[in-house]
């Protein structure tokens, strides 16, 4: 894990996932595996990729409006 700034930690770099800090969440500890952890995350952008088709009249890729990198499509390999 790589912290990204106070209270935000990089999970996994190879699909850019972002989370709070594991140490801020003490009250309610949450052990993900790496599977399920890439679940989740494929299953936000399958949600965000049909919100996109059934009610965007155009997707903005973020690298279009900022010098932010993009991490393309949403769509992760497996």
């Amino acid at each position: 894990m790589k912290t990204v700034r106070k209270g935000v930690v990089l999970r996994r770099e190879d699909l850019h996932v972002f989370e709070v800090d594991p140490s801020m969440m003490t009250r309610v500890p949450q052990d993900v595996t790496d599977r399920e952890q890439a679940l989740i995350v494929r299953n936000r952008w399958e949600y965000l990729d049909w919100m996109h088709r059934h009610f965007a009249h155009k997707t903005i890729v973020l690298s279009e409006v900022s010098d932010a990198p993009s991490h393309g499509t949403g769509q992760v390999s497996h």
